[in-house]
C-alpha cells in the first residue's frame, strides 16, 4: 500500500515581479522550470521560498540566481523591479498575494496557506504591510481576485478565512483559517500541522543548501549536519547547577592547595635557610677550632724556642767570662814581652817604623778621599744630560784637578760654578718631576682606554659600570627575563664625520646616562631611585619622550646621528633634533640652539667652546669600538710613552747629579788633599829604610827569643779577640732571637685568649678538627673550610633572596595576613600553614569529595550517558541510510555514508563515550532501560582522566558579558553534541570485476572530478537527506516531501541524471527543479511537469509544456535531422 503523504498541487501568484496573475500546476514527483537566465524562473522560486519559510528577508531568497549587480529583495518583487531601473508597480497602491495548496493524500484533504500584502505608492519598506494566512479547502476559483480583477486585500483574506471555517476540509482539524498575528504563530502551525509535523529549522536550512546545492565544506559537512540531527534535550541546564558548586569549592580548593603550597614553599626555604645557618655556624665553629688549635701550636713551638735560646745564651755568657780571663793573662804577658823590647834600640826603630806606618795611613786616606773627589768633579763631565748645565770654565778646573795639585783659590772658584750648576739641576728637576706626574697620569689613562678598545669595549667609569650592572640585574630579578640596561651611547652612531666632535661635545653628560626601553622605564627609576651612591649618573625616561613624541627640526644634529631602535631615535630627536648645525657666528645669532664643526656653541643665549675632553679623551658615541680611533689612540700612546722614558731617564740623570760631588770642604784642606798622592809616596820610601835597619837587629838572640814570644802571644791575643766577637755577635743574635721569641709567645698568649673568651668546647668538633689535622696540613683544611663557609654565605643569600621572594609572593596574594616585615621569624607562616591543615583542609576536601561524586553522576547520567545512547543510534541510523542509498546504483557503484571517531580534539573523548560499561547503564533512543549507579565505580576507575577533562569542558561561566556568556554556552552546547565526537564521510562502493570492493572517498573524488562525477555522490547525499529528514519524524502524519533544486544537475550526464531522478521517485520525494533550456531535452524523459519560461516587455510567462507532445517532436526532428524546426513546432507542445 502506497504510504499517504502531503502534495504541493498548485501555487496561485498575484502581483510578483514580473507576474500579474498566474496560476501553477505541481505534480507529485519531479516538476520541471526551464528556461534561460532571467527568464523568471527564480521570481517563482523566490515566491514559493517566501511562502514555505514565512519570511519576507532577502537572506532567504534565491542565492543561486543572484549576483551582485541583482540584489533582491522582497519590495523589488512587489514592484516589478526590473534591471533597467524602471518598475511594473511604481508609484502605485496595489495588493499582492502568494498562495501554495497542499492535498493530503491520507485524509484526501486540501489546505492553502500564503501571504497577502497591502503595499503604498510611497512605502520604501514592508513591515507591517504584510501578512501570513492559512484556509481549508482549494485555491478559490477566483484566484483570490475580486469583480475587478484586483487581488484580495486583508479584509477579504480574513473574510474568505471565515468562510472556510465552515467547509467540509476543516472539520476535526485544528483552527486552519485565519490570518496570523506574527511570523512564529504562522511557521508553527505551518510545519507542525498543515506540513505534517516537520522541523522547521533544518527543512530551512537544507532547502536552501539545495537551492544551490551548497556543500562547500564537504559531503561530510553536509550528512552531519542534514542528515544525523542533534539532540533536541540539552544537558547543560542539568549539569551546570552542580557544576557551578563544583567549581566553587574547587576554586576554594585549589586557592587552599596554593595556599599550602605557598606557605609549604616558604616554610622549606625558611628550614634550609636555617640549616644552611647552622651549616655557616659549624663551618665558623671549626675555623675557629683550627685557630686555636693552631695557636696552641705556635705557642707550644716557640716556648720551646724560647727555653732553648735561654739556654744557649747561658751557655755563651759563661764562655764568655772564661774569654776574658784568659785574654787578660795573655795581654799582661805581652806587656811584659813589649817593655823588654822597647828598651833596647830595636824598641826604639820599631816605634818610629809604627809611627810613619800611622802617617802612611793617614796619607793613603787622604790619597783616597782625593781620588773619590776627583772621580766625582769627573761625573759632570761625563753625563751628557747633565754637561750642559755646567759652565766650560768650571770643566776646564775639572780638567786641572783630574792632573793633581791645585790652588786654594782654584778650589773655590771651581766650588761656586759647581753649586750655581746644582741649582739648576735641582730645579729643573722639580720641575720635571710636576712634568712627569702629569704626563703619566695622562698616560695611564691612555693606556686604560686603549686596552678597553683593543677588546672592543669602550672606557667607562667604574661607577657608571656597576650602576649599569646593578640596574640591570634588579630589573631582570624584578621581570623574570632579562631587561636591557645601555649607556645611552652605546645605541647610536655618527653618520657624518665633519660633526663627530659636535655631536660628542654637545651630549657631554648625556651620552654616558642610562637608558631602558620605555616600558621598563619607570621600575627603572623606582629601582634608581635606591641607588643613592651613583649621584653623578642620569637614567633616562625613555617613557615620557615616547609619551611627548618629540620631532626633529631639518638640519640639525639629529640628521648626522643613526639608530636602530625606535626609542632612541626618540631621544635622539629630543636632544639632537634642535640643534641647528651652522658655520659662522652669523648664522649661530639666527637660531635658538647651534653649533659648529670646530664645537663653538651657542644656547641660551650665551657662546661657548665645547669641552675638549667630551670629543677626545670622553668621546664614545657608536654601537661599536672605532677603528680610526683606536688607531689614533695606539700611535698617542706610543708618543706619550716615548716622552715619559726620555723623561724618567732625564729625571735620573739629574737625581744623579744633584748628588755630585760639589767641593763642600775648606779650600786649604781641598789643597792638602791634592798633595797627599806625593807624600805617601816619599813615606813608602822611608817605611822600606825603617823596616830594613829593624831586620838587621832582629839577628841577636835574645832579641830573636822575646820577637818570638811577642808574636807568639799577639797570635793567642788575635785569636780570644776573634772568639769573643763571634760570642759577642752570637749574643747578640740570640738576645734578639730571644726577644722576637718572648714577643711571639706573649702574642700567642693574648691571642688564644682572645679567641677562647666565651667559647663553649665542643668535644665532637673538637675531635672532628684533630682527626682531619692528622691527614691534612692546617693550610690545606683551613683553606677548605673557608672554601665551604664562602659556598654557604652564598647559598645563605640565595636562600634568604628565595625566602624573601616567596613570602612576598604569599603576602601580594594574601594581603589579609599582613605579614608585612620580610625579615621577621617563621613562626606566623608556620601557624597559618598548620591552621591550613588543620582545619580548612579537611573541611574543604571533603565538600569537594561530595561535589565530585555529584558531578560524576550527573556528567555520567545526563552527559556521558546521554552521548553513548545518540552515538549508537547515529550508527544504527547510518546502516538505516546505507540500506536506503543502496537502492540506487550507478554503473557498477553505489554510495555509503561512514561514520568514524573524530581525529579532532574530540577524538580523545571516543573511546570512553563508547565504552562497552554504558552498554548496560544507558536509556538510548531506543529505549534501552537502566541507569549507572552511583557507586559502580569501574568506568570512573577506567576513566578518570577523560572525566575530569569533560568536566572542564561544561563549567558554566563566570560572570562575564552577554556575548561571552552566549559564547560559552555554545562551546559546552559543542561538547554536548554527539556528532562532534564523530566523523562523517562518503564512499563510491565499487565493485571490481574479480569480485573485490574498492571504497572512493566522495570529497576526494569531488576535488579530483569536476564535472558529473563530482556533482553526483552530492546529489545522492542530498536527496537521501531529505528522505530522512521527512523519514526522522516523530509524528506518524502524513507529510510534505518538498525538495527545491535551482540550477540542478548542471555538470551531470543524461544517464547520473536519470538515476537521480528515479532515486527521488523511488523515495517518493517532490522536486521543483529549475534548469536552463539546454537541458530540458536531456531531462524530460524522467519528469512529470514542465514549465518553460519566457520574460518579454518586463512581463514573464510560463508555458505548461506536454510531455508527450514534446517527445514526439524530439523523435520527429532526430528523424528528419531538422533542427531548425524545433522552434516552429514549440507553440504545438504547449497547452
Amino acid at each position: 500500500m502506497k504510504q499517504a503523504k502531503k502534495i504541493i498541487t498548485r501555487m496561485l501568484i498575484n502581483n510578483w515581479g514580473g507576474i500579474s496573475h498566474r496560476m501553477m500546476e505541481f505534480h507529485e514527483y519531479v516538476n520541471l522550470f526551464s528556461g534561460k537566465s532571467g527568464s523568471g524562473k527564480s521570481t517563482v522560486m523566490d515566491a514559493v521560498q517566501v511562502v514555505l519559510y514565512g519570511s519576507v528577508s532577502a537572506s532567504f531568497l534565491n542565492k543561486a540566481a543572484d549576483d551582485a549587480k541583482n540584489r533582491r529583495s522582497v519590495m523589488s518583487y512587489l514592484r516589478g523591479a526590473q534591471k533597467d531601473g524602471t518598475s511594473n508597480r511604481a508609484d502605485q497602491d496595489f495588493y499582492s498575494t502568494l498562495v501554495l495548496e497542499v492535498k493530503d493524500t491520507g485524509l484526501h484533504t486540501t489546505t492553502c496557506f500564503g501571504a497577502v500584502f497591502e503595499i503604498g505608492r510611497t512605502d520604501m519598506d514592508i513591515n507591517g504591510k504584510y501578512a501570513f494566512f492559512s484556509h481549508s479547502g482549494s485555491i478559490p476559483e477566483d484566484g483570490y481576485l475580486n469583480a475587478d480583477g484586483v487581488p484580495y486585500s486583508k479584509a477579504q483574506i480574513r473574510k474568505l478565512c471565515e468562510t472556510r471555517k465552515q467547509s467540509a476540509d476543516n472539520r476535526g482539524r485544528v483552527e486552519l483559517n485565519r490570518i496570523y498575528p506574527s511570523r512564529e504563530a504562522y511557521v508553527a502551525t505551518l510545519y507542525d500541522v498543515i506540513l505534517g509535523g516537520v522541523d522547521p529549522t533544518r527543512l530551512m536550512t537544507m532547502e536552501k543548501s539545495a537551492i544551490a546545492l551548497r556543500m562547500t565544506n564537504g559531503t561530510g559537512q553536509f550528512i552531519r549536519d542534514y542528515m544525523f540531527p542533534r539532540s533536541q534535550e540539552s544537558a547543560i541546564e542539568k549539569i551546570s547547577e552542580q557544576l557551578g558548586a563544583y567549581r566553587e569549592i574547587k576554586e576554594k580548593v585549589e586557592d587552599l592547595e596554593e595556599r599550602i603550597h605557598m606557605l609549604d614553599t616558604i616554610h622549606e626555604s625558611h628550614t634550609a635557610l636555617v640549616s644552611t645557618r647552622s651549616d655557616m655556624v659549624r663551618a665558623e665553629a671549626i675555623l675557629k677550632y683550627i685557630e686555636i688549635e693552631s695557636t696552641k701550636a705556635h705557642l707550644e713551638a716557640r716556648s720551646q724556642d724560647l727555653q732553648g735560646l735561654k739556654t744557649k745564651i747561658g751557655s755563651l755568657e759563661t764562655e764568655q767570662k772564661e774569654k776574658e780571663k784568659e785574654q787578660k793573662s795573655c795581654q799582661e804577658a805581652l806587656i811584659e814581652v813589649s817593655s823588654r823590647l822597647k828598651a833596647s834600640d830595636y824598641g826604639q826603630k820599631e816605634k818610629e817604623l809604627q809611627a810613619l806606618k800611622d802617617k802612611i795611613v793617614l796619607l793613603a786616606g787622604n790619597s783616597r778621599q782625593w781620588r773619590g773627589i776627583v772621580e766625582g768633579l769627573c761625573a759632570w763631565e761625563e753625563d751628557e744630560n747633565v754637561t750642559g748645565y755646567v759652565s766650560n770654565f768650571a770643566l776646564q778646573l775639572i780638567s786641572e784637578f783630574r792632573k793633581g795639585s791645585v790652588t786654594e783659590k782654584q778650589c773655590q772658584e771651581l766650588a761656586r760654578r759647581l753649586e750655581e750648576a746644582a741649582s739648576a739641576v735641582s730645579e729643573e728637576y722639580e720641575d720635571l718631576g710636576t712634568s712627569l706626574r702629569e704626563t703619566g697620569k695622562d698616560l695611564a689613562e691612555k693606556k686604560e682606554i686603549l686596552e678597553d678598545l683593543k677588546n672592543d669595549r669602550k672606557h667607562y667609569d667604574q661607577k657608571l659600570k656597576k650602576a649599569r650592572t646593578q640596574l640591570e640585574a634588579a630589573l631582570t630579578n624584578l621581570y623574570g627575563k632579562k631587561v636591557p640596561v645601555s649607556v645611552f651611547a652605546d645605541l647610536f652612531d655618527i653618520t657624518d664625520e665633519k660633526w663627530k666632535n659636535a655631536v660628542e661635545g654637545r651630549m657631554g653628560r648625556v651620552k654616558f646616562s642610562l637608558i631602558t626601553p620605555p616600558e621598563y622605564a619607570l621600575d627603572a627609576a623606582k629601582l634608581f631611585r635606591r641607588m643613592k651612591q651613583y649621584q653623578e649618573i642620569d637614567l633616562i625616561n625613555t617613557a615620557a619622550i615616547k609619551r611627548d613624541e618629540p620631532t626633529a627640526q631639518s638640519g640639525t644634529l639629529y640628521e648626522t646621528v643613526r639608530t636602530e631602535e625606535a626609542y632612541v631615535d626618540l631621544c635622539l630627536k629630543r636632544y639632537l633634533g634642535r640643534i641647528v648645525k651652522c658655520e659662522t657666528v652669523e648664522e649661530l645669532d639666527q637660531v635658538r640652539d647651534g653649533v659648529t664643526p670646530d664645537c663653538y656653541s651657542y644656547s641660551n643665549y650665551m657662546f661657548r667652546h665645547l669641552r675638549e675632553a667630551d670629543y677626545t679623551t670622553r668621546a664614545c658615541i657608536g654601537t661599536k669600538v672605532s677603528k680610526e680611533k683606536l688607531q689614533e689612540l695606539t700611535d698617542e700612546v706610543f708618543r706619550l710613552d716615548k716622552e715619559y722614558q726620555e723623561s724618567i731617564h732625564l729625571r735620573d740623570s739629574l737625581k744623579r747629579a744633584m748628588g755630585f760631588e760639589k767641593l763642600g770642604m775648606d779650600p786649604a784642606q781641598l789643597a792638602a788633599l791634592s798633595k797627599a798622592a806625593a807624600q805617601l809616596e816619599d813615606a813608602a820610601k822611608e817605611q822600606d829604610r825603617l823596616e830594613e835597619e829593624l831586620r838587621e837587629l832582629k839577628n841577636g838572640t835574645l832579641m830573636s827569643e822575646l820577637t818570638a814570644k811577642q808574636a807568639e802571644l799577639q797570635e793567642q791575643e788575635s785569636q780570644i779577640k776573634e772568639r769573643l766577637a763571634k760570642i759577642q755577635t752570637e749574643l747578640l743574635d740570640q738576645t734578639k732571637a730571644l726577644g722576637s721569641a718572648e714577643s711571639d709567645v706573649k702574642g700567642y698568649e693574648e691571642k688564644l685568649a682572645i679567641l677562647q673568651e666565651g667559647f663553649v668546647e665542643n668535644e665532637e668538633l673538637l675531635a672532628e678538627v684533630t682527626e682531619n689535622l692528622e691527614t691534612l696540613s692546617e693550610a690545606a683544611y683551613r683553606n677548605k673550610k673557608r672554601q665551604e663557609l664562602v659556598k654557604l654565605t652564598e647559598q645563605e643569600e640565595q636562600q634568604r633572596e628565595d625566602r624573601t621572594r616567596a613570602r612576598n609572593h604569599f603576602n601580594q596574594k594574601y594581603p589579609v595576613y599582613d605579614f608585612a616585615d620580610p625579615d621577621k621569624d617563621n613562626d606566623c607562616y608556620d601557624q597559618v600553614l598548620e591552621k591550613c591543615h588543620r582545619d580548612f583542609e579537611p573541611q574543604f576536601k571533603e565538600e569537594f569529595a561530595k561535589q565530585c561524586e555529584l558531578v560524576y553522576a550527573s556528567l555520567r547520567d545526563n552527559v556521558i550517558a546521554a552521548i553513548h545512547g545518540e552515538i549508537k543510534a547515529a550508527y544504527r541510523h547510518a546502516r538505516d541510510i546505507n540500506r536506503l542509498l543502496s537502492r540506487i546504483r550507478f554503473s557498477d557503484s553505489v554510495y555509503q555514508i561512514e561514520i568514524l571517531p573524530a581525529q579532532n580534539e574530540n577524538g580523545q573523548f571516543y573511546e570512553m563515550l563508547t565504552a562497552k560499561e554504558l552498554d548496560s547503564k544507558v536509556m538510548d533512543n531506543q529505549g534501552y532501560e537502566g541507569q549507572m549507579s552511583l557507586l559502580e565505580d569501574d568506568f570512573y576507575q577506567k576513566y578518570e582522566q577523560k572525566i575530569q577533562l569533560l568536566t572542564e569542558k561544561f563549567m558554566p561561566p563566570r560572570e562575564e558579558d552577554a556575548s561571552g556568556l552566549e559564547k560559552r554556552r555554545q562551546e559546552m552546547e559543542r561538547y554536548a553534541d554527539y556528532r562532534n565526537y564523530l566523523t562523517f564521510s562518503m564512499y563510491e562502493k565499487v565493485e571490481n570485476p574479480d569480485g573485490s570492493i574498492r571504497k572512493n572517498p566522495v570529497d576526494e573524488m569531488a576535488g579530483r572530478d569536476s564535472g558529473g562525477e563530482g556533482q553526483n555522490p552530492k546529489y545522492v547525499a542530498l536527496l537521501a537527506g531529505f528522505a530522512m529528514l521527512y523519514m526522522q519524524q516523530s509524528s506518524r502524519d502524513s507529510k510534505v516531501r518538498l525538495v527545491l533544486l535551482d540550477e540542478a544537475f548542471s555538470k551531470m550526464d543524461k544517464e547520473r541524471s536519470e538515476v537521480c531522478l528515479r532515486y527521488a521517485r523511488e523515495l517518493e520525494l517532490q522536486l521543483i527543479v529549475c534548469v536552463p533550456d539546454e537541458r530540458l531535452q536531456s531531462l524530460i524523459r524522467n519528469v512529470d511537469c514542465v514549465y518553460g519560461f519566457r520574460r518579454y516587455q518586463n512581463q514573464i510567462s510560463m508555458m505548461h509544456i506536454d510531455k508527450g507532445s514534446y517527445l514526439e517532436m524530439i523523435a520527429g526532428e532526430k528523424e528528419d535531422g531538422d533542427e531548425a524546426g524545433a522552434d516552429e513546432t514549440e507553440d504545438t507542445v504547449i497547452e
